[in-house]
This record gives C-alpha cells, sequence and structure tokens, in this order.
C-alpha cells in the first residue's frame, strides 16, 4: 500500500500501531521517510466518507503545520483498495507522544482547534452528508436513550431516565439559543489520543478525522473540554481549567455570547453521542454489552448538575 503511494519500500520496516478502535494502522519506516498505512472498515464508513475527511484534511493542511494530508497515488487519488479487501490511504507519520492532559498541553491544544476552525471556515458540507445541528442532535438521543431503556438487554445496565432527564433539559436549553451558534466543519474527536506532542504545551499535529462533520463549532469545544479539564478519563471535571481552556480558544478565535452559554450543552452532547456510540458498537459484537458506556453517562450526570459552574467559567 505505501509503494501505491510513491512510498520506496525498499529496505522499509513495518510494524502495526497500537490505540484506536475503528482502523488498522501499520507504520512505516522508509528511507524517504515514516508514513502511516490506514486500512478504514469497523464502523462500515463509505468511501465517500473516507473522502470527505480527507479533503478536510488536505484544505487544513494547507493553512497549518499541526495536520497533515494524506498522500496521492499518480492519479491523484488518496484512497485504495487494501489487500485483503478495505478502504486503504497512507498520511506521514506525525513524531510525538499522545495522551498528554497536563494544563499547557491543553492550553496549546485549544489553541490548535481554533486555528483548525479557522482554517476551515470555507469548507461546506455537500448533499447533507456528515451535517448535524445541536438541537436536533439532543432530540435525537433522547428518544434512542428512550428506547434503550425499554431494551430487555440493556435496559438496567445504565440509568436510562437520569439520561432522557439530561438530554431534555438541554434541549430545552439550546433551542433559543441555538440560531447564534456558528457552524464550521468540526474534529469531532478531539481527546488526548488525538492530539500528538513533542512535550508539555507543544502540539506537533491533530489526528485522525473519523468523526469530522459540519455541525455548531462549540460542540468541538465542548469535546476539548469534556476531555482535557480531567486529570484522567474517569477522574472530575475541573472548572477552573475550562475557564482557561475557554480563553486560550478565544484568544485564537473570539467567541459569541451564545456559544459561550451553551458550552455545558456542548460538553453534555459529547458525553451522551458517546453513550450511544459505545452501547451500539459493543451491542452489535456482543447483544447486551455496553462496554464502557458508564464512564461516558457519568459524564453526562456530572456535566449536567455542574451546568451552572461550567457556563460561568466560560463566560470568563
Amino acid at each position: 500500500m505505501a509503494a501505491s503511494f510513491g512510498v520506496d519500500i525498499a529496505g522499509a520496516h513495518a510494524f502495526a500501531l497500537e490505540g484506536g478502535y475503528s482502523n488498522e494502522t501499520m507504520r512505516v519506516d522508509a528511507a524517504s521517510g515514516t508514513f502511516v498505512v490506514r486500512r478504514y472498515g469497523r464502523l462500515h464508513v463509505t468511501a465517500a466518507e473516507i473522502a470527505f475527511e480527507h479533503a478536510v484534511a488536505t484544505h487544513a493542511a494547507a493553512r497549518m503545520d499541526e495536520i497533515v494530508a494524506p498522500l496521492r497515488d499518480g492519479e491523484g487519488r488518496t484512497l485504495a483498495i487494501a489487500p485483503g479487501g478495505g478502504i486503504a490511504a497512507v498520511f506521514p507519520f506525525v513524531d510525538g507522544v499522545t495522551g498528554r492532559r497536563d494544563p499547557a498541553t491543553a492550553r496549546a491544544a485549544a489553541r490548535v482547534l481554533a486555528r483548525f476552525h479557522r482554517a476551515v471556515r470555507d469548507v461546506h458540507v455537500a448533499g447533507g452528508m456528515r451535517s448535524l445541528r445541536f438541537v436536533g442532535s439532543f432530540s435525537a438521543l433522547r428518544e434512542r436513550f428512550v428506547r434503550l431503556a425499554a431494551d430487555p438487554l440493556v435496559g438496567r445496565a445504565l440509568d436510562w431516565s437520569a439520561l432522557v432527564a439530561a438530554t431534555t433539559a438541554a434541549t430545552a436549553r439550546a433551542a433559543p439559543l441555538a440560531g447564534g451558534l456558528p457552524h464550521v466543519i468540526v474534529h469531532g474527536d478531539v481527546n488526548p489520543g488525538n492530539v500528538v506532542t513533542a512535550g508539555a504545551g507543544e502540539v506537533r499535529g491533530l489526528i485522525d478525522f473519523d468523526f469530522a462533520h459540519e455541525t455548531e463549532r462549540v460542540y468541538d469545544l465542548g469535546t476539548l473540554l469534556d476531555e482535557f479539564a480531567r486529570e484522567h478519563d474517569d477522574a472530575s471535571l475541573d472548572v477552573a481549567r475550562i475557564a482557561e481552556l475557554v480563553a486560550a480558544y478565544a484568544a485564537e478565535a473570539p467567541l459569541a455570547d451564545a456559544e459561550r452559554e451553551l458550552v455545558p450543552e456542548a460538553m453534555l452532547r459529547r458525553a451522551a453521542s458517546l453513550v450511544w456510540l459505545v452501547v451500539t458498537r459493543h451491542g452489535e459484537r456482543v447483544p447486551g454489552d455496553v462496554g464502557g458506556a458508564p464512564r461516558y453517562a457519568a459524564r453526562v450526570v456530572e456535566i449536567a448538575a455542574a451546568a451552572a459552574s461550567i457556563r460561568e467559567a466560560a463566560r470568563g
């Protein structure tokens, strides 16, 4: 696969990379550089959707150093059929480490995210593909939780009533303000595993655009806050850090008043979406298995309870 995209593999070494559920990745160390071969497939993604991700990354990569574009073959394509099936692509490897959550790295990630939003402000979704709206997503999540609560396999696995109550309240809160929320292409999964660093506060790359879509910009900010305002995945939110991260983002891309007001709802939407995604994903493999969904359900409840404090922090 690397050779098909113009990488000289004579004497090269390849080995599997860990992490990620959706795709398989191999690192290739070649004379001309280091690359990642990525085979897509576990989330039933289509070629058109992957092409959209690649277009977003390519557009942003031309405007900022922290994002890399996929390689193109001799005919200008970024996608190929992998041996054994599936769609594959090749990217330059971004050297560094992932997983850092220290305050300096978190602030740097917020600044990079803001510059990404500026870089793709002139990219738009055609034909409704990968487009989602704030209020509609809450309504959809609420209905999914109602159905899951009645499912005999998972009905007792989580406190679905709390999730229904939280998404109902978020809908009511967001509806009057949604018209004042700027839309943009969002990364969709800004977590420490997708931020490559060379040390505290030095972000080298924002990677993995599997969840890129068009929606309200504050959704991406909410995702970053829900991830980086914690010491680790199961730690409580640090509301003081939320204020710092919002300020870091706003220094690069000023926020509308409505965005600041709906930061808690953006965070809640992210956590609630992960509840549904994880339950659905694990249930496809083992009926009744909810995987790590309790972690995200707990976040929904926590965010709902702390909404007033989060909102005050976001106002600055």
